[in-house]
């Protein structure tokens, strides 16, 4: 069951939304909260989605277990951010939470455009990640292309899960969206570059000032973790 709790009502002409959640590498769920974060939103709903077929134990405590997805609003950029730590593991969830979250968006004013993101899978990968991208109308690949961003492959032919699905909804409802999809060449790990890569390209086609450094940061740290892995298992050898 998925639920919406909302903090604060807004009422907009017309605004854009990010929304994206964690993927292979983090990807989506990178861009939205470094969004959020970054442009000083305000925190205005959640998406509360529960039960769960277990529960959390915290000091000999049972408590439910619920997936908890954020929503902020940007009121000097017009922009509405969907976040969370997680994405839905029931397909059914999944389309529950599309919908609710469609539907709250359409309650709050008119959708000027959506965009959502994640990773692509190239292990050839070397320097800077390059964006990909998918729109929901041939004319917005204009748009992708006046950006230096490529359209995807035709050797991808679905993309799945939340950051694919809200598209195929969003289309649904006549709601032009567009995705982008960061290269990384490896899932297991955060990959603070593609993320990095995306926000340059969203902010380049909706002209918003964001200053990327933070990224760098992150990437920083995921070195440094690999780096004390290595030490980790070459102590192990010894």
């Amino acid at each position: 069951m998925v639920l919406i709790d909302i903090f604060a009502k807004k009422k907009i002409d017309h605004f854009t939304v990010f929304a994206s959640l964690p993927d292979m590498g983090r990807v989506g769920g990178l861009v939205s909260s470094f969004l959020a974060s970054n442009l000083k939103a305000e925190h205005i709903a959640n998406i509360i989605s529960s039960p769960k077929p277990w529960v959390n134990v915290k000091d000999g405590v049972v408590e439910s277990a619920t997936d908890v997805y954020k929503i902020y609003f940007s009121d000097s950029d017009k922009l509405l951010i969907l976040t969370g730590d997680v994405q839905p593991e029931d397909h059914r969830e999944l389309l529950d939470l599309c919908h609710v979250f469609l539907d709250f968006c359409l309650s709050i004013g008119k959708i000027k455009r959506l965009y959502t993101a994640g990773g692509s899978l190239n292990e050839m990968l070397t320097g800077e990640p390059r964006v990909v991208g998918v729109t929901t109308k041939p004319e917005l690949t204009k748009i992708l292309e006046s950006s230096n961003v490529d359209t995807l492959g035709s050797e991808f032919t679905t993309i799945t899960w939340f950051n694919g699905l809200i598209l195929g909804i969003a289309s649904d409802r006549n709601i032009e969206a567009i995705g982008f999809y960061g290269e990384i060449s490896d899932k297991t790990l955060p990959q603070p570059l593609a993320a990095k890569s995306i926000v340059k390209a969203f902010s380049r086609i909706e002209r918003l000032p964001i200053s990327t450094k933070l990224f760098d940061a992150q990437y920083e740290e995921v070195l440094d973790h690999i780096e004390r892995n290595k030490g980790m298992k070459n102590l192990d050898k010894k």
